[in-house]
């Protein structure tokens, strides 16, 4: 008799349970694709509504609404959709700095066991807005808007002699005069179109640079005034770097044969765990394994608390000198990593990096 109950009772369960899922609801959407077209950049936020209706048995909730990307936001009704109700899942698509044609999904999850998931899309392209002067000119001098205030020369032989220049813009309502004034003998600036630049217009700031009269090696760094009329901020200053090397570029095989050549001992230096306040000094030897005097042309530390100087600057055939190096760690904690960079005239390896490394406690 127990048996029997036990039985109508798994049976009565299993009906139950038929009878729950049959009551579960069901979600129809008006459309699964919104197509914007063509939208303008300015819009920011476009968005698409997506009107569903329940169409099930019982009541119908959305547990989740995922986007495919970050540009991408949505909402939708979070109460409880009634047998033959509506509701409404929107997607924004934030069209800010995204021009292009777009295709992106919406992934809906509802409460519906036998079709949990509904993908929607959007899709359309974005014509980027016009940029003003802010956008293009970033950097402002007072009433001068530039585009930076760096103007960089990478990777310059010593050979050379290069010609860049910069956009800038007036944003004064009044002509502003520019000139350039105690220029090194490496620089030549000039203004275009001229030297008056009008109200609300672009001029160009242009820089030839001479290498060979700059007479240095690797990063090298100049400061240039700009003298103006303008109001708000009279003087300004233009930073001009350039990456200087030789040129090895016609070097023959017979020349390259007879060149010197740089070995390091170890190019870096692990000082391990010492206190924070410390002086540490140590050396780099260097050794000439090539066939022609090798001359150090520069060594320079990445940090001013480095300290490098070469016992000699230049090092016959298979003779060594020593790079030394000080290292002040007074006001610094926890791992350090310096480099020196050693410049030379070894054709086959003209620039070496040096490190310098090591963990620095806390003193009591």
């Amino acid at each position: 008799m127990n048996s029997i109950k036990q039985s109508l009772l798994i049976v009565l369960i299993v009906f139950s349970g038929i009878s729950v899922m049959a009551q579960s609801g069901k979600i129809k959407f008006e459309k699964t694709t919104h197509d914007f077209g063509t939208i303008k950049e300015e819009i920011k936020n476009a968005v698409a509504k997506y009107v569903f209706t329940n169409t099930g048995q019982g009541d119908l909730k959305i547990l989740k609404v995922k986007t495919s990307c970050g540009c991408t936001a949505s909402d939708y009704s979070k109460n409880v959709i009634k047998p033959g109700e509506k509701g409404f899942v929107s997607a924004t698509y934030h069209t800010a700095h995204r021009p292009g044609p777009f295709r992106k999904t919406i992934t809906v999850t509802v409460n519906d066991p036998d079709h949990p998931n509904t993908v929607l899309f959007i899709k359309g392209t974005v014509t980027p807005r016009q940029k003003s002067p802010a956008d293009l000119f970033p950097t402002s001098m007072g009433n001068l808007k530039l585009m930076s205030n760096h103007l960089a020369f990478n990777d310059t032989k010593l050979s050379e002699i290069r010609t860049d220049s910069m956009k800038v813009y007036n944003n004064w309502s009044h002509p502003m005069e520019i000139s350039f004034h105690n220029l090194p003998s490496h620089i030549k600036v000039k203004m275009l179109p001229s030297n008056t630049l009008q109200p609300k217009t672009v001029g160009y700031i242009v820089v030839t640079y001479d290498a060979n009269k700059k007479n240095d090696f690797g990063l090298v760094y100049d400061r240039i005034a700009i003298q103006t009329n303008d109001a708000q901020q009279a003087m300004k200053t233009l930073t001009i770097s350039a990456i200087l090397s030789q040129d090895f570029s016609n070097i023959s095989e017979k020349q390259l044969k007879k060149a010197p050549k740089i070995v390091f001992n170890k190019t870096t230096y692990d000082f391990g765990k010492v206190k924070s306040g410390t002086l540490i000094k140590f050396s780099f030897v260097v050794t000439n394994e090539g066939k022609q005097e090798l001359i150090i042309r520069k060594v320079k530390a990445s940090c001013g608390c480095t300290a490098t100087k070469p016992t000699s600057t230049h090092i016959k055939k298979g003779k060594s000198t020593d790079i030394v190096v000080e290292f002040d760690t007074k006001g610094r904690r926890g791992r350090q990593h310096k480099t020196i960079t050693v410049i030379t005239n070894d054709p086959t390896n003209p620039q070496v990096i040096l490190n310098v490394q090591g963990e620095l406690l806390q003193t009591n």
